[in-house]
């Protein structure tokens, strides 16, 4: 019993320890935090949108005429719309690209 409540432990901390990781600062060698911009393209490699990666973690997600179409909150695990009403749980922003770009 005690080495089955040992092995639950850990896997929990295993399990918040890999959520923590996927909400992690950007910073740079100097101390500076930094963006980060991720290009979401088609099949005929034509820019459809693009994801920036914000310096606390939160990722927001543009169109391909740079309109704001969602924000993923890695804390909470949720992603919002350009009018922050939720739309599920998990990192969604590239569907909510391709539905903008109507494909």
């Amino acid at each position: 019993m005690k080495t089955f409540v040992m092995r639950a432990v850990l896997a929990l901390a295993v399990i918040h320890a890999g959520a923590e990781a996927a909400c992690v600062r950007n910073e740079h060698p100097s101390g500076s935090t930094q963006m980060s911009k991720q290009y979401i393209r088609d099949n005929n490699f034509r820019v459809i949108g693009s994801i920036d990666t914000l310096a606390d973690g939160k990722q927001r997600a543009y169109d391909a005429n740079f309109r704001s179409v969602g924000t993923y909150d890695c804390r909470a695990d949720r992603t919002y719309d350009a009018n922050f009403r939720a739309v599920g749980n998990g990192n969604q922003l590239v569907g909510l690209i391709w539905a903008a770009a109507g494909k």
